[in-house]
């Protein structure tokens, strides 16, 4: 449609509005303008009304003629908007708007975000749970830019958790995020500005060398102190840091001694060294995470010290004659010496948990030193020791240790396996401590013991979205939902593992829960963590596995959950499961479950019903909410609204 008649009446209307209303009436061309509107009159109720309203504007008559030309030119404003349109030659293709994070926009409704923007605008509880389900449920929405922005802004949130979690996203977009971190940073910013450097820290490492150096000078207290452990990435920054403990006070000085103990060269290994001759426990815990060599040697050193006077004191003790000492004086005596030996013992421990991660010569020549007085500590610090390095003369150390001291080593050892040898190597070499007819028991007649590998597997992951496997520092007593990859196993692991997992012979045995997994034990969150969802020939036998599981012990949601990411199919005889005798209803896990297992109305209610049935005649308590349920649901009413 052409519009040209429409703006030529806009021109003269503004025009006549800047001449004065009182010289409209001797306007001819508005009146021309408003005599051309005839024919738009007659297509469309809009513009009848805008002709009207022109031509009243004209007449002599008019009372209002002031308002009636900016109500003209309101509604003429407003159509011409409507009606606007941008055109270029060429062939229609999809647009590519690209975003200050280099991300190409999404086509997601706001509907979609609606709910997470909410959250992250808001204040108050409840926004936690929102943000990390929405996560979770449908990821792609954070991947649109303008989500983007709400997310750096939650760095500042006064919920440290939802800011925590945040910052845990955001590092995983890479560096594609990082002009949108420094975008507006403000170096008098507080913990939101310092939360910034920390994700660029994790991101960018020494690449953001200069930002750190000037957040550092520029910086708040707390940017300062972000930037200086930012630091720690290049050598260069040596000096400034040795003057900071200087010139710094506080967590801006705690901040760069931390940043210290990463950094190589005579300097920091001289700073190092006169520091542990004053503070040898303090200095031994700023150095816990270092890496380096003279690192290792100063840890190695203090060891050494420590087990010699150990033994001077053993070989030097005197025998005391026997006097005539009360029995209360003999058992202070004896008390003191328990005590002496436990601080002893403390202080060797601190050192020696010091020394994880190290390779140098002189910490590995004290392993089997120390493993004579901490027998259980060595191989985990070993183990933690070869995820942390992955250095040969770690994996060499471990091997020797294991051929010198057999299973309290096969963790380590198994582990430096899995990550420098092919994942069938590693297969062929310890399935058989999986297998109860395996090889070892044929010809020895005694069970092997399988803790050393089951540990190993309680620290691998798989992790779906970068299509590998990963290992974690935790322990198999801590399993935590999301952990942190510390190393990916670059050979991956051989599928011959799974069935040896799935059916070992431990699998069912009853474990302390943890609220943490919400698994019936250690061993079904073990197994959890190691799901394979591209592998089609897993889906069964895990699903078999939670199934029978569930049935001899007790389902949980996550148990349940796990089923269904199978494909499981049958679910008959959870809910009854979970009444093992009839002492006990665990009427909040029931409702739990009710809402997770994909089953029918009928279904549910028939489950109830059985466990209604064989409920102990004398013990009604609990009952009434079941039989409430099973009619609520044979009635049709939803789960949702039991």
């Amino acid at each position: 449609m052409n519009l040209d008649v429409l703006y030529e009446l806009r021109e003269r209307l503004e025009t006549a509005a800047v001449a004065g209303v009182n010289l409209i009436t001797e306007d001819f061309r508005l009146k021309r303008a408003v005599q051309q509107m005839e024919p738009l009159a007659k297509a469309s109720p809009v513009f009848q009304k805008i002709a009207s309203m022109a031509q009243a504007v004209i007449l002599p008559e008019c009372e209002d003629r002031a308002g009636i030309l900016l109500d003209t030119l309101g509604l003429l404003d407003a159509v011409l908007c409507t009606q606007g349109g941008l055109g270029t030659k060429g062939e229609l293709t999809e647009p590519e708007i690209i975003g200050q994070t280099g991300d190409i926009y999404k086509k997601i409704s706001y509907g979609r975000l609606a709910a997470v923007l909410e959250a992250f605008r808001g204040t108050g509880g409840g926004r936690y749970a929102v943000i990390q389900e929405a996560h979770e449920a449908d990821a792609e929405i954070f991947a649109d830019y303008r989500m983007k922005y709400w997310m750096v802004q939650a760095l500042g949130d006064s919920y440290a958790e939802l800011a925590e979690l945040v910052a845990g996203w955001l590092e995983q977009e890479g560096e594609k995020i990082i002009p949108l971190l420094k975008a507006g940073f403000d170096f008098d910013g507080k913990r939101e500005m310092a939360r910034r450097v920390q994700v660029i820290d994790r991101i960018a490492g020494a690449k953001e060398n200069e930002f750190y150096r000037m957040a550092a000078k520029e910086g708040s207290k707390e940017v300062r102190e972000a930037a200086l452990f930012a630091l720690r990435h290049e050598g260069s920054n040596l000096e400034l840091l040795l003057d900071c403990q200087k010139s710094e006070k506080g967590k801006c000085k705690e901040a760069s001694m931390q940043a210290l103990s990463y950094m190589d060269g005579q300097g920091a290994a001289e700073f190092w060294r006169k520091r542990m001759a004053k503070k040898p426990e303090e200095t031994a815990l700023y150095l816990a995470p270092s890496a380096q060599d003279w690192a290792g040697d100063l840890i190695a050193e203090v060891l050494e010290d420590w087990i010699r006077q150990g033994i001077l004191n053993e070989e030097t003790a005197e025998e005391k004659p026997k006097g005539k000492e009360t029995k209360e004086e003999r058992a202070k005596e004896r008390a003191k010496e328990r005590s002496e030996r436990d601080q002893y013992r403390q202080k060797l421990e601190l050192f020696w948990k010091a020394a994880a991660g190290k390779h140098s010569e002189k910490i590995c020549g004290c392993y089997e030193k120390m493993y004579q007085i901490l027998p259980k500590e060595v191989p985990a610090v070993l183990s933690q020791s070869v995820i942390r390095s992955c250095h040969p003369s770690l994996c060499r150390l471990a091997e020797e240790m294991y051929e010198k001291y057999g299973d309290a080593f096969l963790e380590p050892v198994f582990l430096a396996s899995v990550l420098t040898a092919s994942a069938a190597e590693t297969f062929e070499r310890f399935h058989e401590f999986l297998n109860p007819e395996g090889l070892l028991r044929k010809l020895t007649g005694k069970k092997q013991d399988a803790t050393g590998v089951l540990y190993g597997f309680a620290k691998i992951v798989y992790r779906e979205k970068e299509g590998k496997y990963g290992i974690t520092l935790e322990e198999l007593h801590s399993p935590v939902r999301e952990r942190q990859v510390c190393r990916w196993i670059p050979a991956g692991l051989d599928l011959r593992w799974y069935p040896l997992l799935l059916n070992y012979p431990g699998r069912f045995a009853t474990g302390r829960r943890n609220s943490y997994s919400m698994y019936r034990n250690y061993y079904d969150w073990m197994v959890a963590k190691l799901y394979r969802p591209d592998v089609a020939e897993l889906q069964k036998p895990y699903g078999e596995f939670f199934y029978e599981g569930a049935l001899r012990l007790m389902p949980t949601t996550e148990g349940i959950r796990m089923m269904k990411r199978c494909g499981w199919e049958k679910y008959e005889g959870l809910l009854a499961s979970c009444v093992k005798d009839g002492n006990s209803m665990p009427s909040y896990l029931l409702r739990q479950l009710l809402s997770e297992i994909p089953m029918s109305n009928e279904e549910l209610a028939k489950e109830l019903d059985e466990i209604i049935q064989h409920r102990s005649a004398k013990l009604n308590n609990g009952v009434a909410i079941l039989e409430h349920w099973r009619d609520g649901l044979r009635s049709g009413v939803s789960v949702e609204k039991l």
